[in-house]
């Protein structure tokens, strides 16, 4: 029976390492703060959605909460919080005020987080924000309680056929008859999120990550970001103190090869763009110059990017382009499912998930469901499922609809049942991924 005292609607909060997404779990859509502080190069610092704000945008320093993809600094990450939370002018209204001891949260952590990070938020959560209740879980693990219901926003993208996949289907429902949809959650899931620091895959059975197969890629925004400035700066103009520049060029003009690099390599004269830097009257942060529809201004100072466009992205697949000797995301995909029990793989690569703001660059999803399809035994079909676009608030969905799931008032922590057992006891029994390994 559930305490009519804990049925209110939960807060949730997707604390992601370049973005907070954040509102009540009733909500279409949450709120959405830069997860970052700048100081440009007067000495001015900007919180958050300030940033946006910033004139000259030329030698902006950032920091941010998260290291190496762990969420090292509470200090910095309080005040990003406390801007969020208790702040009703910035975001329409919402405002936790005094009633944060009566709120109850549903937030997440980078999957593998140190036990003693894990530890320390916690603490934070109880005993700072007083929050009366806390489920956290890595962010792949919300992925299952998704609706089953198919939205106009979604696209599930297969590596054959039409006439191949619904011969597939078939087989499969004779071999693994489909259960009802009275689960609350999807049995079988391969999540692969991309997102600012990194990208992770993670097996997901039955509504748990599959921790011994879980594995991780090092390239995300932030690394695409970098290589973007070096090769900028190699063939333009020097951008390496440029950071809310490129990261705006990368986010408006990037895609990914659809067929090839190579392909793309041969039409990249039709591809092009001219991309019109900022000159702090007209503009503070550049644009796309539309060639159809306007001449460029007298004094404007443009770069042409060709390659740039798609070479940049293309590092998922081929890390060795970068100078990265590591396996690409279609070896760590596969190399997670060979981790796997064996009846379990062709399920699961029936299933992939995709999720994280780097599945926003066009192409991506598609590209991965052919590499993938082509490295597969000739029976398997690979299936990838991802938003037509925000891909970075696919969590966040998960979360809310995760908010109104029997497994999670079964599982979160009260405020009372932490201050009598105690945070190793949080992390040991209910955060931890130590019991699964």
């Amino acid at each position: 029976m559930v305490n009519p005292t804990m049925s209110e609607t939960p807060l949730v909060i997707d604390n992601g390492s370049y973005e907070i997404k954040f509102g009540y779990a009733d909500s279409n859509k949450p709120f959405r703060a830069l997860n970052a502080l700048a100081k440009d190069k007067y000495g001015v610092s900007n919180l958050s959605n300030h940033i946006k704000n910033i004139k000259d945008i030329s030698s902006v320093t950032l920091q941010r909460p998260h290291e190496m993809g762990q969420l090292t600094s509470w200090e910095l990450q309080s005040c990003l919080w406390d801007y969020c939370l208790y702040n009703p002018d910035e975001f329409n209204g919402f405002d936790l005020g005094e009633t944060t001891k009566g709120t109850h949260l549903i937030t997440n952590e980078t999957c593998l987080t140190l036990p003693a990070l894990s530890k320390n938020m916690d603490q934070v959560l109880f005993e700072e924000y007083e929050f009366a209740s806390v489920y956290k879980a890595p962010s792949e693990g919300y992925i299952p309680f998704r609706t089953m219901n198919k939205s106009d926003k979604e696209i599930t993208i297969s590596g054959k056929d039409e006439e191949e996949e619904v011969d597939s289907v078939l087989k499969d429902q004779k071999q693994f008859p489909v259960e009802s949809n009275d689960n609350e959650y999807r049995d079988f899931q391969l999540v692969v999120d991309s997102g600012f620091n990194c990208t992770w895959v993670c097996p997901i059975i039955k509504g748990i990550p599959y921790y011994k197969a879980v594995k991780k890629l090092d390239i995300g925004g932030r690394f695409l970001n970098g290589l973007l400035k070096e090769t900028l700066s190699f063939r333009h103009y020097n951008m390496m103190d440029e950071t809310l520049l490129v990261n705006n060029i990368k986010e408006k003009c990037v895609f990914m090869s659809p067929v090839s690099y190579f392909d793309s390599f041969k039409n990249k004269e039709k591809t092009s763009l001219q991309y019109v830097l900022p000159d702090f009257q007209t503009s503070f942060i550049g644009y796309i110059h539309d060639k159809t529809k306007s001449t460029l201004p007298a004094n404007a100072q443009t770069i042409t990017l060709k390659d740039e466009c798609f070479m940049i992205p293309e590092t998922f697949f081929h890390p060795e382009m970068a100078k990265l000797l590591k396996p690409g995301i279609v070896e760590t995909i596969l190399e997670s499912l060979s981790m796997l029990p064996e009846p379990l793989r062709p399920m699961m690569i029936g299933n992939i998930v995709c999720t994280g703001g780097n599945f926003n660059i066009p192409h991506f999803a598609t590209r991965l469901t052919n590499e993938l399809q082509g490295q597969l035994p000739m029976d398997w079909n690979c299936r990838v499922t991802a938003m037509k676009d925000e891909n970075e608030l696919t969590t966040w969905n998960a979360m809310s609809q995760f908010a109104t799931t029997e497994a999670y008032v079964a599982t979160r922590v009260t405020r009372e049942e932490y201050w009598e057992h105690g945070v190793e006891w949080c992390t040991k029994n209910r955060f931890g991924y130590q019991n699964w390994i």
